[in-house]
């Protein structure tokens, strides 16, 4: 009599022991395996492996379904065998510095062997940290992701904490031509646009004086080892000069006294002014 869970007991004959629930549940852990889609009646299934890979995680990490694992190298020797046939990476816990990872497609316990997306699209958790962002990172976490300007996924859907990412989307953008409304002090951030895109830029360099839409550059940047931002690198502003003119002369007790003003002159070229003698003799 065949048992329940459609095994068979030693010594029984194997013709008409096996179910077709148990025959289909082999054919689906081997289809696990080997990443594998079913197919349908008719219809043989696919032989295309699926982006998934074996991951084991460390004493110290443990991972839910559709968490994060930081991928820190190999967990076994590239010269063996065992590589060759299936290679299996060394996860860990992410940072926000990491740059190579992957997500559980089901639970890893720690010191355990698991299935990570590494590439092509998947769901995961993440925090959108902005709404200018356009892609996803790790972060200190072993949860979720976060959004960022620059990242190694791309988030196809969000909605609240949950997205479909593709995976495997580099994209690193160094600087960006941009433009502003004038004026723009010194440690301030202003919106500025880049086709039909904006962007939240730090100023942290200098006051851009004028007035009226002005180009400029923007980088992303680790800004004095703080979080990554996009940085005011250089604007398009107005020729300032400033020069000393006489606005006033009176008659003092030791000859004429010349008052003098800095004016400061926009859009105009002038060269500065040159020295002029003047002499002066005291009335008796």
């Amino acid at each position: 009599m065949a048992r329940p869970d459609g095994r068979i007991e030693p010594g029984q004959p194997l013709r008409g022991a096996i179910s077709a629930r148990a025959w289909n549940r082999a054919q689906d852990a081997a289809d696990l395996v080997l990443g594998a889609s079913a197919g349908t009646s008719g219809v043989p299934g696919s032989t295309v492996l699926k982006p998934y890979t074996w991951a084991y995680c460390s004493s110290s990490v443990k991972v839910d379904r559709w968490g994060i694992v930081a991928i820190n190298g190999v967990a076994m020797s590239l010269d063996s065998t065992a590589f060759q046939d299936t290679p299996v990476l060394a996860g860990g816990m992410p940072t926000e510095e990491t740059t190579s990872w992957g997500v559980a497609v089901e639970p890893i316990a720690a010191g355990a062997i698991g299935r990570v997306a590494v590439s092509g699209v998947v769901q995961c958790r993440f925090e959108n940290r902005s709404e200018f962002h356009s892609y996803v990172k790790c972060k200190a976490s072993n949860t979720e992701l976060m959004s960022a300007y620059s990242g190694e996924g791309f988030p196809l859907i969000k909605s609240g904490s949950w997205a479909i990412v593709r995976i495997g989307h580099s994209f690193e953008r160094t600087t960006v031509l941009a433009t502003f409304v004038a004026p723009w002090p010194k440690g301030s951030y202003k919106i500025v646009s880049s086709g039909d895109k904006t962007f939240n830029v730090n100023n942290p360099f200098t006051e851009i004086k004028g007035t009226g839409t002005k180009k400029c550059a923007i980088s992303y940047l680790n800004y004095y080892e703080s979080s990554y931002e996009w940085i005011l690198t250089a604007a398009e502003t107005e020729a300032i000069v400033e020069q000393e003119v006489i606005t006033g002369v009176t008659l003092g007790s030791s000859g004429l006294v010349f008052t003098k003003e800095t004016l400061t002159v926009f859009n105009k070229k002038t060269p500065p002014p040159t020295d002029v003698t003047i002499s002066t003799t005291t009335c008796p």
